[in-house]
């Protein structure tokens, strides 16, 4: 006879993954409703509805499920937003992140449905980018500079310039390059920190149309400026004291050594690289976050991934002096800093 079974409480994560994306959709759906920029004081779900020309009842139903995963809190019948509610899903919000949240999932996630995945498991990877690389491989990913500016803007440019202050040789720093920068937000950041740092931005034609907005936006057209093209293939610069590139050298997997000898040429005597990259370990599987992130890419045989010391590898057959290493937990997931010094 066949016995009943007992769900452990280890294994319930399995049957709990349809709450998880239904979850998304609703915190999707709320973004979109623009709920949260409502919210920012106590309302009841009537008074929310009226003002947006929505359904009362089911305005109620969904802020109740946003309540049940903590977005919202609810007293005597009236929300309002929990602290992360109104830090990054709030309109009003300096720091809102909703288009970056949406637009994250749409880029990387949405594409690729389950019928998706077990087609590329039969068949194999189909895609114009597949053995791309350079400026190629890039384009895979079309125009996502918006969601790299509001990425850098909320959060990420302090991050890195925290790090980049914390560096011995800062304080002698005249001119820096950010390599594959973007928007080129992080860079601008570090040249608000010191005020006699020149800084250059390299990135693809299409992209410094807008790094040339964020310049003039951020008032550092007498101290940045702007290179474009494919690093691999084009002049980068000289003279430099310091070159960052984060989450840009994946894109030159199968030209590290190339690339890594063209910064190194860059810099000038006893300059610093600074590399910022996933660095997968455990075989492959871990971190998660830059695991799965990858993987609508690599489905498709287009594979970017960087296994931990790709990079410094390279970067010390090519002439650096040393390389050191550590990994942080940061804003875009666990990541290594790769500091390399001429």
């Amino acid at each position: 006879m066949k016995p009943f079974m007992k769900v452990e409480d280890q294994h319930k994560y399995l049957f709990n993954m349809g709450l998880d994306e239904l979850k998304k959709k609703i915190v999707f759906a709320a973004i979109k409703l623009d709920l949260f920029t409502q919210l920012e004081e106590f309302k009841t779900a009537k008074e929310v509805a009226e003002k947006m020309k929505y359904d009362v009842k089911n305005t109620e139903y969904i802020l109740n499920a946003l309540t049940s995963i903590d977005l919202l809190e609810k007293k005597l019948g009236r929300y309002k937003n929990r602290e992360i509610s109104n830090l990054y899903l709030s309109k009003n919000s300096d720091g809102f992140a909703g288009d970056l949240i949406i637009g994250y999932d749409l880029t990387l996630v949405s594409t690729l449905s389950d019928q998706d995945i077990v087609e590329a498991i039969k068949e194999g990877g189909k895609s114009l980018y597949k053995d791309k690389d350079g400026l190629e491989a890039h384009k895979m990913y079309g125009d996502y500079t918006s969601i790299l500016k509001k990425s850098q803007r909320i959060g990420r440019a302090k991050e890195i310039c925290e790090l980049v202050k914390e560096l011995p040789e800062f304080k002698g720093f005249k001119k820096i390059l950010d390599l594959g920068g973007g928007p080129g937000l992080i860079g601008i950041a570090i040249g608000r920190e010191k005020e006699d740092v020149e800084g250059v931005v390299f990135d693809t034609p299409e992209t410094i149309v807008i790094t040339k907005e964020c310049i003039e936006e951020y008032q550092m057209e007498e101290r940045f400026s702007t290179l474009s093209g494919d690093y691999i293939n084009d002049d980068i610069g000289n003279n430099y004291d310091f070159v960052l590139a984060i989450g840009t050298l994946n894109f030159a997997k199968n030209n590290l050594d190339v690339v890594t000898k063209k910064i190194y040429d860059s810099l000038n005597d006893g300059g610093v690289f600074m590399a910022i990259s996933e660095g997968l370990v455990e075989e492959g599987t871990k971190p998660e976050q830059m695991v799965l992130g990858w993987f609508p890419s690599v489905l498709k045989g287009v594979d970017f991934h960087l296994d931990q010391g790709q990079v410094s590898e390279a970067a010390l057959r090519s002439g650096f002096k040393s390389a050191t290493r550590k990994t942080i937990n940061s804003t875009n997931g666990i990541v290594d800093v790769d500091l390399l010094r001429k």
